[in-house]
């Protein structure tokens, strides 16, 4: 192992004491034995003592020992391959890291933050230790063709407020690393807020939202990106001392404002209500639903079959049992959405890696953005999942009165559809039914148009006089011409007779005076 792939390891646990579990991540099983291993092994089949093999290799008896065992249950028991977290003390990374360096192991990962028990669970987290970036911009149309180090230096390092700790080329993507001297677990939830603003810093260049958890783990320097078939390097290696407190001016408030905040927040008193029927909110998820499927699809089309799954599975259920759905239920969705992708989770893997918590609690649709990497075209595409400025610029776009007519969108396809069916009902004599066919649209709106029409003659006549005028005003002009598609002033100006026969049928029948 390389003094700079050792000093960033180094770098990152520099707190690390026996009281520290650091968790490698790989397919143990898989992994392929140094060559003193395979001597070991062969001079303990020639029958000498653990002693002797020691001496012969240069290792002590417990090492040869610690050998021989490894090697005997990963090429003597036949047992399935696996992928697993094996935590080991500070110690004892060395050991492990030149290891899986040595023989170029594929896919192999280490946790960026310690643990106190030997499980990487985010409740025994021990220390945390820094902020790993990371950079999927390969997934990105306009940067896919530059190399991890190109993207640095050309998009990335200008945009960085302090120098980084290290960078690293992962094979495929890159990684930005920021460690600050070690700090208790109990400062979770600042080193999330922080998290946060980073991303929302470097969402639009491909940073990984589900990268960001206190397990994160990232691939050890030296190893191989089985994708790519290409080695992880540290690209850069800076000597940063820095405190998670020296991030806080990211942050959208100050210690000050969130005293204030906390000091004057009037404490809500609970009031013991009956349980809520949470069926109510079933015929609200067919939305949540769709936009999954249509997610799907718009990934299948840009060859997007991975990194996504297991994490759109899980919000679908957990949305579903949230919104009334039982387990079985949410199952059987998932199972559904499952089918749509390119390459399937199989069963067990839906069931159980995507099982959601059995507290009906549900993300918000920001966070469900931000999990799924949801890109600002895509929330154009969807439903429900978009963030708050699209929803509002798309309703804004929908009340954006004409410059010719005054009216929106909407209020124009209604005075003309009124106006035809004006027209066809009193005028050529159509029965509902037949205006609703030839208007592909439902009786019941026809219905109500002609209630209104019958109801509000005198403002119906106004309005629709308004309307013509204005057409009739612009239609030879050059604003009309720039302002109007080909298409829509064919539409206008075919309607305009529609119109004219409407009008004239209200003056002469109903007997309003024409203003």
């Amino acid at each position: 192992m390389s003094d700079l792939n050792s000093a960033l390891i180094r770098k990152v646990h520099a707190g690390a004491d026996d009281t520290c579990f650091i968790s490698i991540l790989t397919d143990w099983n898989s992994s392929k034995m140094n060559d003193i291993a395979q001597e070991v092994f062969d001079l303990a089949c020639d029958g000498l003592s653990l002693e002797d093999i020691g001496k012969a290799v240069g290792i002590s008896k417990k090492a040869t020992l610690k050998l021989l065992n490894e090697y005997k249950q990963r090429y003597c028991s036949g047992y399935e391959s696996t992928f697993y977290d094996r935590l080991f003390l500070p110690d004892e990374l060395n050991e492990q890291f030149e290891s899986l360096v040595k023989t170029e192991q594929p896919d192999a990962y280490f946790s960026i933050n310690s643990f106190y028990k030997r499980k990487r669970k985010n409740e025994n987290v021990r220390h945390i230790n820094a902020f790993v970036l990371d950079f999927d911009f390969y997934k990105i149309q306009k940067y896919e063709e530059m190399e991890a180090s190109e993207f640095y230096k050309e998009i990335i390092a200008e945009k960085l407020i302090k120098e980084p700790t290290a960078v690293i080329d992962s094979g495929r993507g890159l990684y930005v690393i920021y460690t600050f001297n070690h700090c208790s677990y109990h400062m979770d939830r600042l080193y999330h807020a922080i998290f946060k603003s980073f991303y929302r810093q470097f969402e639009r260049y491909g940073m990984d939202p589900a990268a960001t958890l206190t397990t994160q783990v990232i691939r050890i320097p030296g190893t191989i990106n089985s994708k790519t078939n290409k080695t992880v390097q540290v690209l850069e290696l800076n000597d940063t001392d820095y405190r998670l407190q020296d991030f806080t001016n990211q942050l959208t408030w100050t210690l000050d404002e969130v005293k204030n905040h906390r000091k004057n927040k009037v404490k809500k008193v609970k009031n013991m209500k009956p349980t809520k029927d949470f069926t109510k909110r079933k015929k609200h998820f067919a939305l949540y639903f769709d936009d999954f499927k249509k997610l799907i699809r718009i990934r299948n089309k840009k060859n997007i079959s991975e990194g996504y799954r297991e994490q759109l599975l899980f919000l679908c259920r957990e949305r579903a049992c949230w919104m009334g759905y039982t387990i079985d239920e949410s199952i059987k969705l998932a199972f559904e959405l499952n089918q749509m992708f390119r390459v399937p989770l199989i069963k067990s893997e839906v069931e159980n890696n995507c099982r959601p918590s059995a507290n009906r609690l549900a993300c918000s649709i920001d966070t469900m953005i931000d999990k799924l990497g949801i890109t600002i075209d895509e929330q154009l595409q969807l439903q429900v999942l978009k963030r708050r400025h699209i929803k509002k610029s798309v309703y804004a776009k929908h009340k954006r009165k004409h410059p010719l007519s005054n009216l929106t969108e909407k209020q124009q396809a209604l005075m003309e559809r009124r106006a035809k069916v004006c027209e066809l009902k009193n005028v050529k004599h159509l029965k509902n039914s037949e205006i609703a066919d030839r208007l592909e649209t439902d009786k019941s709106t026809i219905t109500r148009d002609l209630r209104y029409i019958k109801a509000n003659p005198a403002k119906f006549i106004r309005k629709l006089t308004d309307y013509i005028n204005a057409l009739e005003k612009h239609k030879n002009s050059d604003l009309f011409k720039r302002k109007t598609l080909y298409e829509r002033q064919k539409q206008l100006l075919k309607w305009l007779k529609s119109g004219y026969t409407a009008l004239d049928y209200l003056v002469r029948e109903i007997g309003v005076a024409k203003k």
